[in-house]
């Protein structure tokens, strides 16, 4: 069983993160919702889809929150959002290469997803760090409420 008390753990971990996104693999959130570390539980698609990208949704479980940001949320929204709950979220950036139409290759440091419900629009507000300019076009409503956009 895996158990990270702080952030600053997961750097044991970063050696079992794959490129892909899969069962077990930890996942940073990038929203307001206080959340920091989640797990994937399964890849949401079709019943043989094993394996993640940027723009497919996941599920996920919360394994560790920030307790200064939480405090901070309504009571609802603290039950909602407590460690070992389960919640639907959209993968925004991978560790692996992304090849863009003109032939570049972008590639990110983290693994992050945004908490989303189930028709794919995000419940926070603002989605921290950078954001795919073509993931703005598949999908306007996360697009809407993220600052960086490459």
């Amino acid at each position: 069983r895996l158990l990270i008390r702080c952030p600053w753990e997961l750097k044991s971990y970063v050696s079992f993160i794959s490129f892909m996104i899969q069962l077990g693999t930890i996942l940073k959130v990038a929203d307001k919702t206080g959340m920091v570390l989640v797990q994937c539980i399964k890849v949401l698609g079709y019943s043989k889809k094993k394996v993640a990208f940027i723009g497919d949704m996941v599920l996920v479980s919360v394994k560790w929150i920030n307790p200064r940001r939480f405090a901070f949320l309504k009571e609802r929204k603290q039950k909602r959002y407590a460690v070992g709950t389960m919640h639907r979220a959209l993968l925004i950036r991978s560790k692996v290469n992304f090849r863009r139409l003109s032939g570049f290759f972008i590639k990110f440091n983290e693994n992050a997803v945004v908490i989303v419900n189930r028709r794919g629009a995000p419940y926070s507000r603002r989605i921290s760090g950078p954001l795919l300019q073509e993931f703005c076009v598949l999908r306007p409503w996360v697009g809407c409420v993220a600052r960086n956009v490459i």
